[in-house]
């Protein structure tokens, strides 16, 4: 290892999470973390070199732009380090983190959080950051978990995640029931697709339910929907009998012989197959289009007048209304309890007391060796509030799944895609300029658009 300079210049690195929709104190906005960054080297007679934004991306990688840019920069011995406003900004992950603070450190430089004041250069210093990387991660996998947990368990009562299928009603709770208008024109439809192909069953669909647009993209999918045999599935978690079925095995089976093999939603593209074009209601899927291979959502059904939107601004807008509705009393699908809440505070209060004891420079000095044991204590609590919190999420019975707040954040596009299938009961995407927020139509599950107008004036 070099021997560390007193740093003259640094860079500073300023990292947000998928934004989608975040305000408040929740969003700690890129404005807020340069203030903070530049007032710590200001006091300490530092130069900020260049400033590193990477925005959009989550912690739980080390491979973000920005970040990689001033490795390279320390390596060349172009900056003397990287000051960041809190450690949390620059790694949940123990594993990729500590990598790259050897590197750093090799090189000569210096690694600096504003908020937590720490110095990784001494050994006390090393282990101190390695306490909080850990928590850090430990966060990220407590609150996934806790989610993992509770769609599990909604699955077993049953519940159905994501929009109701054609034929079915959702109960309060989230479980199914056979819809007496429509159901009895499901269980017609297979019988035509079984007996006369699959153009047979978009011409009765179109005749039979016309106020829906029936397309052979939109019939093919239908056909294969398997929850029509009354399961749930969800991942690998599957309920057999959750709702009456309103086709036979033999029948759907029969039904499939020309449907043809459905693709999975590319992960990058959250909302595939969730969105559907406002001008034949055939799904939009993801893809890169344009001289600069920006992310798009287009119709993926022959359509007269297709739909093509930016990714961006559809996916932020739609996460924003989601999480309006989250917040408001009537949508049961996100709604916290008491107890989730109490546990959420309890979290943050360990976790705060936790950061703060481990930068107190005077706490060290007067507990000497007793420090390790004060300082245990506290990441046993950091550890303790998350398993109630993990708890609290997975035995919420009022909610069909509960998305906590600090998971928005993080949520890889995968995740987001979950997310937003256990949320959302339709996304009408039509043609037009102008803002987003004028050609979208969003309904969240249990909820109508009168009520997610509430729930955004709320």
């Amino acid at each position: 290892m070099m021997t560390q300079r007193k740093p003259r210049m640094m860079d500073g690195y300023i990292r947000v999470s998928r934004r989608m929709g975040r305000e408040g104190p929740g969003y700690i906005s890129p404005t807020v973390q340069r203030e903070a960054i530049q007032r710590w080297a200001d006091y300490r007679a530092i130069r900020i070199a260049e400033w590193h934004v990477d925005e959009d991306e989550s912690g739980g990688s080390q491979d973000r732009p920005g970040l990689r840019r001033i490795m390279e920069r320390i390596q060349r011995g172009d900056t003397d380090g990287i000051a960041c406003w809190r450690l949390n900004r620059f790694a949940r992950n123990i594993a990729g983190a500590v990598a790259d603070v050897e590197i750093i450190q090799d090189a000569g430089g210096v690694l600096a959080f504003v908020e937590e004041d720490i110095d990784p250069t001494g050994p006390f210093g090393d282990f101190i950051l390695k306490v909080l990387l850990a928590v850090s991660e430990l966060e990220l996998n407590n609150v996934k978990a806790g989610w993992k947990t509770a769609k599990s368990r909604a699955i077993a009562r049953g519940v159905h995640i994501g929009p109701t299928p054609f034929g079915y009603v959702a109960r309060d709770d989230g479980t199914l029931k056979v819809d007496p208008d429509c159901g009895p024109v499901v269980t017609e439809a297979f019988a035509v697709a079984a007996r006369d192909g699959l153009s047979a069953a978009v011409t009765f669909l179109q005749r039979r339910a016309s106020e829906r647009t029936w397309t052979t993209s939109t019939t093919r999918r239908f056909l294969a929907n398997s929850r029509y045999l009354g399961g749930v599935r969800y991942g690998d978690d599957v309920c057999h009998g959750a709702h009456p079925a309103l086709v036979t095995r033999p029948v759907f089976e029969a039904a499939q012989h020309d449907v043809g093999e459905l693709r999975a939603p590319n992960a990058d593209f959250p909302l595939t197959g969730i969105a559907a074009c406002g001008s034949c209601g055939g799904r939009l899927i993801g893809g890169r289009g344009g001289p600069d291979k920006r992310r798009m959502y287009r119709c993926a059904s022959r359509c007269d007048a297709p739909v093509a939107t930016s990714a961006v601004p559809l996916e932020t807008h739609v996460v924003a209304e989601l999480r309006a509705a989250f917040e408001h009393p009537g949508f049961r699908v996100g709604t916290e309890t008491g107890d989730v809440k109490a546990a959420e505070t309890a979290l943050l209060e360990a976790e705060t007391d936790l950061e703060q004891f481990a930068g107190d420079m005077t706490a060290r000095k007067l507990l000497g060796h007793r420090y390790h044991a004060h300082l245990e204590s506290r990441v046993n609590a950091v550890d303790e509030a998350r398993q109630l919190l993990r708890q609290a999420m997975a035995d919420t019975s009022g909610a069909r799944i509960v998305v906590p707040a600090e998971l928005w954040g993080d949520l890889t596009p995968a995740e987001l895609a979950e997310v937003l299938r256990a949320g959302l009961e339709s996304i009408v995407v039509r043609r037009g300029r102008g803002p987003i927020a004028g050609r979208v139509s969003v309904v969240a599950k249990g909820m109508n658009s009168a009520a997610l107008a509430g729930a955004q004036d709320a």
